[in-house]
């Protein structure tokens, strides 16, 4: 299956329809999650089980005193990977759930909005897949029909009391993953549109959040960044690595440097592992998508009658001044305590994060009633909460095998 990718968001002054406030009330007796990888519990370039538990749906659900019966992978996960201050893909082997049992959160990694509404798991994915082999265990782990049913057929036929859509990150994210195009905007739309009815259908409490600005994540590195890792002025990086001013690297450009030794040379563009260099024009087609995605997705809450909730001003917020957790002040700079080793998604502080702007934003429209999570508390065992004094800190940037290893799953569902 090929798709075209996309990215980047916008400000929304409509958080909600005010012509529902208070007339609903959340009932989360059977709560159900829509999404990506973001609302699979993703972390580390991997799915597991010790990343699912922690990732916002489950904070939302474990706050709220319910089950969300997690597809949970026990260790190694998939893919199998092995993290000693860098990660590599060891292997693609399907590893079992730890139950089979109907999970309410079917969100499937790697899924963009056409994924969501259209791919149908085979029960013998192709191993060369890792997203459709995802799928088959999150959606159809018994094969009870081949191909099973897509990620929107499964939640709507859930019949939630509440749920949660939250997919098109990866209509943005790809762009910068893979070079692609963003998803262009009348297809985003008329499929989003699909989802988004389609759910408010199945659904009492619809809640939809809108994308981050996916430009603005550590796998990604400014040329500013970057001249402080090498030491050296910023005008003579630009200048030696060809670099105009808003250009931004991606990790394959630190091993080309490297190959350099002391003689700069101008960085391609890209290589054959992937984009080395975004340039600024290409961001900003990637920013003007997710504005043009988000406004759809404001539309589409509007229209039927979803609660919305921002989460691109919570990153944008997140980006400018932090987050201070546990007397330490958390950024979204790589190792900043907020994002995980892939630099694209979160820390389990980062997750909880997310779930408290989820619960405070049901909480004024829907009267939830959910307490938030102690961000304290989760900072306290959050093993990717690093001290200044880690190796890895100085480093400064996603390593090439950790963005290899995120590439490679989600590069098979592109072929």
């Amino acid at each position: 299956m090929r798709h075209n990718y996309g990215s980047t968001l916008i400000l929304l002054g409509i958080l909600v329809n005010p012509a529902l406030c208070g007339q609903k009330k959340a009932d989360f007796s059977r709560f159900v999650v829509a999404g990506d990888s973001l609302s699979a519990g993703y972390q580390n370039s991997q799915l597991i089980e010790s990343g699912q538990v922690h990732g916002y749906a489950n904070v939302i659900a474990t706050q709220a005193r319910v089950s969300l019966k997690l597809p949970l992978l026990p260790a190694p996960g998939y893919p199998q990977i092995a993290i000693a201050g860098y990660a590599v893909v060891t292997g693609l082997a399907p590893v079992a759930r730890l139950n089979t049992q109907q999970t309410l959160d079917v969100a499937v990694p790697g899924f963009t909005v056409a994924a969501l509404v259209g791919l149908r798991p085979s029960c013998t994915p192709d191993p060369a897949d890792p997203i459709e082999v995802m799928a088959a265990e999150i959606l159809n782990p018994n094969c009870s029909s081949n191909p099973g049913p897509t990620e929107l057929e499964e939640a709507s036929a859930l019949k939630p009391t509440t749920a949660i859509l939250w997919v098109g990150n990866n209509d943005a994210l790809f762009s910068i993953l893979f070079g692609a195009d963003p998803t262009d905007i009348a297809t985003f739309g008329a499929l989003y549109h699909v989802a988004a009815t389609t759910m408010a259908h199945a659904a009492k409490n619809l809640v939809i959040a809108n994308i981050p600005d996916v430009t603005m994540v550590p796998y990604l590195t400014s040329a500013a960044k970057l001249a402080a890792i090498l030491k050296l002025p910023l005008p003579v990086v630009a200048a030696a690595l060809g670099l105009q001013p808003g250009d931004m690297v991606t990790p394959y450009a630190f091993p080309a440097i490297q190959a350099m030794g002391s003689s700069l040379t101008a960085l391609p563009d890209s290589g054959p592992q992937g984009p080395i260099v975004i340039r600024a024009a290409r961001l900003a087609q990637i920013r003007a998508a997710v504005i043009a995605y988000n406004a759809v997705i404001a539309n589409e809450a509007k229209a039927n009658g979803a609660v919305l909730v921002d989460i691109y001003s919570l990153i944008n917020d997140l980006a400018a001044h932090g987050k201070e957790v546990d007397g330490q002040l958390l950024t979204t700079g790589f190792m900043g305590g907020l994002f995980s080793m892939d630099g694209v998604h979160p820390t389990n502080t980062g997750y909880a994060i997310i779930a408290n702007e989820f619960i405070k934003t049901m909480n004024r429209t829907l009267a939830a009633g959910i307490p938030p999570a102690s961000l304290d508390d989760m900072a306290e065992t959050d093993p990717l909460i690093f001290p200044d004094s880690h190796p890895d800190k100085g480093r400064g940037h996603v390593s090439e095998p950790v963005a290899s290893a995120l590439r490679t799953v989600m590069n098979g569902h592109r072929r």
